[in-house]
């Protein structure tokens, strides 16, 4: 997932010219209160503009995705604590590691049984690039935003979340 998100960044700039192919959601029932612009891409990749609030750690939501993912962060800095479960239904994750990420770090996570949290230490600007949901089946605890009724960000706003995406890809 690196690598197709090395892909993704190099033709980003180019897309964050076209607000009206970007959809956007604010994930504001958990933390850290995420502000999310998003597309797909070919091959059901989606890539996803995130803007995270700073929080506490005991506020940070640990939780596995039901997709392959890779992310980099552009702008500030975040605790992320890793995890893992044997099985695709244990609720109760057995720590991995925890560090500071900041400005310019990837990851990717390739796995279902991988959870993770992110505590912002300030504001935080990253990208990800998802695949399409894992062929055999998601950890049944992975979160979705799917009929959650999540508020959107008001035109000026995403517009302006794309151009802040903009300078921080030309800096």
């Amino acid at each position: 997932m690196l690598s197709v998100l090395e892909e993704v960044l190099r033709s980003l700039p180019a897309m964050l010219d076209e607000p009206s192919a970007w959809d956007s959601l604010i994930v504001n029932r958990r933390k850290p209160i995420t502000y999310r612009v998003f597309r797909y891409l070919q091959d059901g990749l989606r890539v996803s503009l995130h803007r995270f609030d700073p929080c506490a750690c005991h506020e940070a939501y640990p939780h596995p995705h039901p997709w392959p993912g890779a992310f980099t962060l552009l702008d500030g800095s975040y605790r992320m604590w890793v995890g893992f479960t044997p099985d695709l239904v244990s609720r109760e994750p057995i720590t991995v590691t925890e560090t500071v990420l900041t400005a310019g770090s990837r990851y990717e996570i390739t796995e279902p049984r991988t959870w993770h949290s992110v505590t912002p230490l300030e504001e935080c600007w990253t990208v990800m690039v998802n695949g399409a949901p894992w062929k055999e089946q998601a950890h049944q605890r992975a979160p979705t935003t799917t009929g959650k009724d999540l508020d959107k960000m008001p035109p000026d706003e995403l517009v302006a979340h794309l151009a802040k995406f903009k300078e921080l890809l030309e800096s």
